[in-house]
């Protein structure tokens, strides 16, 4: 009864407690009080020697779903960020914060446990030793234990240099990996009806469409706003060929929303500095498998594998001009691409970090303001004479 009276008072009164809080310390009271909240699986257990990391990771999606959300009880691991638990779990960081009365400016490493209200149960970080190999470096080592290079060098700071048959230790995330597998063979996918012919005129940013197509509706992607998503006939074939890709050959099976392009007549099309010429195609960043949608995702939120994923699938049109992205951010693809099993060879011939390598420019560039999507530019079709390519 005292529960009851207790919600009522927290909606009527706007009570300072969002609403899910308050269900959420009601059914937490509930239980019996002797009891303790039910724990996340115990990651204390010793070092372990693999010889294949590979089989302790389960990817993205490997965490047990709940029948009903309830408290669970997180223990904190050397180097975890409130983000990226809050991301492991399903939960937002603010929730986070207020559950366990956090300071968000006050590092979350000072506290050993955390309380959770959550729909799912994900797997410990688990510590492993891992004994080098031949020729194996600092970015090879990281890349088989998933961790990012900074903080493997700093648990293993004894060790100057990797040398073969030494052993280094480190926290790993069984969540880390793809949440999608490449099939045996590719899979056919739809074919595209694209009616009309299309032409890109001008530079990205001072140019316009001639008999501007939209974008269709069609299984392979997810469409924003279609007064946004007029593209030049070319720049629709060449998604299209992307997508086949990514679906068919990669196995991605999530959906994927491509939000701008284009005005009907191209021109000017507000806040866009570009997007004038129909072949500039703004694709969200996927998230993470469980999580709800959200306009400003963390960097611990978005599926990098999963984005690694879609830009090679435009690198392998070859008709991918530039893709932008913020630089904040190519460390984290860098790392998932070499996770995936991609050679550093591959990788900076579409992206360059940690440092610039080469004379020509990559395929992924900086550009800010592009923190939650991909800019991808198509190159100018073969019967598109006006068309130009700029800066």
């Amino acid at each position: 009864m005292l529960g009851a009276w207790a919600l009522g008072f927290g909606l009527t009164s706007g009570c300072l407690q969002p609403l899910d809080d308050v269900v959420a310390r009601l059914a937490l009271r509930d239980q019996d009080e002797t009891a303790q909240l039910e724990t996340t699986p115990d990651a204390s257990t010793p070092i372990v020697s693999v010889h294949d990391v590979a089989t302790l990771f389960v990817g993205h999606g490997g965490f047990e779903v709940l029948d009903e959300r309830r408290w669970i009880r997180h223990r904190v691991r050397p180097r975890e960020n409130i983000t990226a638990i809050a991301a492991r779990h399903g939960a937002k960081t603010e929730d986070l914060i207020r559950w366990n009365r956090l300071d968000p400016n006050d590092p979350v490493v000072h506290r050993q446990h955390l309380r959770i209200f959550t729909a799912r149960v994900a797997p410990e970080l688990r510590k492993v030793s891992y004994r080098i190999a031949q020729d194996e470096d600092w970015d090879d080592l990281a890349a088989a234990l998933r961790v990012p290079e900074h903080d493997l060098r700093v648990q293993n700071y004894r060790l100057r240099k990797p040398t073969p048959g030494e052993v280094v230790t480190a926290w790993i995330d069984p969540l880390e990996g793809p949440s999608f597998a490449a099939p045996a063979e590719p899979i056919d996918q739809p074919p595209l009806e694209l009616h009309g012919i299309a032409r890109s005129i001008g530079l990205p940013h001072k140019g316009k469409l001639d008999g501007g197509v939209q974008l269709p509706e069609h299984p392979l992607w997810v469409r924003g706003n279609p007064d946004h998503l007029w593209a030049s006939a070319h720049a629709i074939d060449v998604t299209h060929q992307a997508f086949t890709v990514l679906r068919g050959e990669m196995g991605y099976d999530r959906g994927v929303l491509i939000g701008s392009i284009s005005r009907r007549k191209g021109g000017k099309m507000a806040p866009h500095r570009s997007h004038q010429s129909g072949r500039d195609i703004d694709i969200r960043l996927p998230l993470r498998p469980g999580l709800g949608k959200t306009k400003a995702p963390t960097a611990d939120e978005i599926d990098w594998y999963a984005t690694w994923a879609m830009i090679e699938a435009y690198a392998r049109t070859e008709q991918a001009e530039v893709v932008f992205l913020n630089e904040a951010h190519h460390g984290r693809l860098y790392a998932a691409a070499r996770a995936m099993g991609v050679s550093r060879e591959r990788v900076h011939d579409l992206l360059r970090w940690p440092k610039w390598r080469g004379d020509a420019d990559p395929l992924v560039q900086h550009a800010e303001g592009h923190n939650a999507h991909l800019h991808v530019r198509v190159r100018c079709g073969s019967d598109e004479a006006k068309c130009e390519s700029g800066p």
